[in-house]
């Protein structure tokens, strides 16, 4: 049925609206800038691109390496100016690596919008914790070896690899009117940390990361006279990909392939007059991906993804004791080879989770075997749906399978079941994180 005439002159009036509206304020469009292969043009390049307000594209030269000796930012430690506004990288499969010889920073910290396309980010390491507080306790090392990320971040087609997170400092040493330092915290997220006070999407598809690491713990300070040595510190947490807070993580496609969480550090000599041992740091839960929310269910998910080959982290040595001085507590090893899930909701949809390993504890009294080869859980939940398969992990393949409802373990250890106290070390660590 055709629109009667006064139908036909409304929609033709609105027509000619929105036909006046689209002249008066077209949609932004980001302007694309070709970067010549040359590190100090592609610098340049995203200086020019934050000076701007409107929406930026850089097409980067095809297959060319920009190997950066450098941080551009200084403040954040970051070998690219960090990202403040809207910004799209063309890669055409080119590389942006941190030189070998180069000061340790990440090669890429986002505050804008940032979507990065055919692109290697390769070799960054976020700077080492350094000093301690008044306390003795010593600094953490930095999150986010590849890329530090506190905005919306979408990765296409890329390869993220090779990037580490910084070590925890080393405690101070006691004197006669202070107590040993604990050792500084590994650094979380060696190829990607993400943090955002608000919900902000990271959406990673057919991209693989492999062979990043997060940070290690420092060494904890040592005893004099009869004071103990300092604990060391806890390995940072996601050694492939770290997000916290309010980041909702999607990956579609790729792999999640050989990377590895932070060991725990070592704990501090005793004292010369009976001192006891400091104990060991926890290993890096994790070694694949670790997520957890502070603000309500999230519900990220993966979908055709490997994930595989991950080491969690192993945990710290205690000290040695001071003559007739106690023995140190050995550090636990880290849960969740593959991944490592806190307060949240992840759906596994299509997605193979094998090969991956937990943690073995560090040397010292009371070991605590290592648990969840494949998937550690922590108020939360893992729902695998179309097929999706938790098999192969070491020594198992969750830490709760009724969290993992199809998660079936082949090995088990009542101690592997967890206890409160290391429930509370491991949410300690993330609190202290954010």
């Amino acid at each position: 049925m055709m629109p009667s005439a006064g139908t036909r002159r409304r929609i033709a009036t609105t027509a000619t609206v929105l036909g006046t509206f689209a002249l008066v304020a077209p949609s932004a469009q980001a302007a694309e800038t070709t970067v010549p292969c040359a590190p100090a043009a592609l610098v340049k390049a995203v200086a020019d691109a934050n000076a701007t307000p409107e929406p930026d594209a850089l097409s980067l030269a095809p297959n060319c390496v920009y190997t950066l000796t450098e941080a551009a930012d200084a403040r954040w430690n970051s070998g690219l100016p960090s990202v403040e506004g809207k910004l799209t990288i063309h890669g055409n499969h080119a590389t942006i690596e941190r030189a070998k010889d180069a000061p340790r920073f990440r090669i890429i910290t986002n505050w804008g919008d940032l979507t990065l396309n055919e692109i290697t980010i390769t070799g960054g390491h976020a700077p080492d914790g350094a000093g301690t507080n008044s306390y003795g306790d010593a600094n953490p090392g930095g999150s986010g070896g590849g890329i530090q990320n506190w905005g919306p971040l979408t990765i296409t087609d890329s390869i993220i690899s090779g990037n580490t997170a910084g070590a925890g400092a080393r405690g101070a040493d006691a004197t006669a009117t202070t107590y040993a330092g604990s050792g500084g915290s590994g650094g979380f997220g060696g190829g990607i940390s993400s943090y955002s006070s608000s919900r902000a999407t990271l959406t990673i598809t057919r991209t693989t990361i492999t062979g990043n690491a997060s940070g290690a713990g420092g060494p904890g300070g040592n005893g004099v006279a009869a004071k103990p040595g300092g604990r060391g510190g806890a390995a940072g947490y996601g050694g492939g990909v770290e997000v916290i807070s309010g980041t909702v993580l999607r990956i579609i496609g790729g792999s999640v392939t050989g990377n590895s969480a932070g060991s725990g550090g070592k704990g501090g000599t005793g004292g010369a007059e009976g001192g006891g041992a400091g104990d060991g740091g926890s290993g890096g839960v994790a070694g694949g991906v670790f997520l957890s929310s502070s603000q309500g269910l999230l519900n990220p998910a993966f979908t055709g993804v490997t994930v595989s080959g991950n080491q969690a982290g192993r945990g710290g040595d205690a000290g040695i004791a001071g003559p007739g001085g106690y023995s140190g507590y050995s550090g636990y090893g880290g849960r969740g080879g593959g991944i490592g899930v806190f307060d949240d909701n992840l759906t596994l949809d299509a997605v193979k989770v094998g090969d991956n390993a937990a943690g073995e504890p560090g040397a010292g009294s009371y070991p605590s075997p290592a648990s969840g080869g494949g998937i550690h859980t922590l108020n939360a939940h893992v729902t695998l749906v179309n097929g999706a398969v938790v098999s192969g992990n070491l020594p198992d393949n969750c830490v709760y399978p009724a969290d993992v409802p199809g998660c079936v373990n082949d090995f088990r250890t009542a101690e592997a079941q967890g206890s409160d106290q290391r429930a509370v070390a491991e949410r300690a660590a993330v609190v202290s994180r954010g």
